[in-house]
């Protein structure tokens, strides 16, 4: 619970790495790793889906629909707004772009 808890409020920091949230919490890589696997999930799928629920979100406000894309993207750890859209299309079947049209229009 603490980890996940932390993993919440640092979603936003593109170094949020399974390394680093494993020496945040004394803990060695491997045992993180091995405590999600027992939850049902791996660390960093478990981080990216954080990430892009929150963008998705964010996407449909009225403040998120006046920033780019990249500037989404980047907000929510994504360094790279191109893998933004890869891993968007790939949870939710539609680029965030497509997403933002749907959800302000229908």
């Amino acid at each position: 619970m603490r980890v996940r808890a932390y993993v919440q409020q640092h979603l936003t920091d593109p170094g949020l790495t399974p390394a680093a949230i494993a020496a945040a919490h004394n803990v060695s890589v491997r045992q993180l790793y091995r405590a999600f696997e027992q939850a049902g999930s791996g660390v960093e799928q478990w981080v990216i889906q954080r990430r892009l629920a929150a963008a998705r979100a964010q996407l449909i406000s009225p403040a998120g629909r006046r920033r780019s894309i990249a500037a989404t993207a980047r907000a929510h750890g994504f360094a790279d707004p191109s893998h933004f859209t890869r891993r968007f299309k790939d949870a939710y079947g539609m680029s965030p772009r497509e997403w933002q049209r749907t959800a302000t229009t229908g």
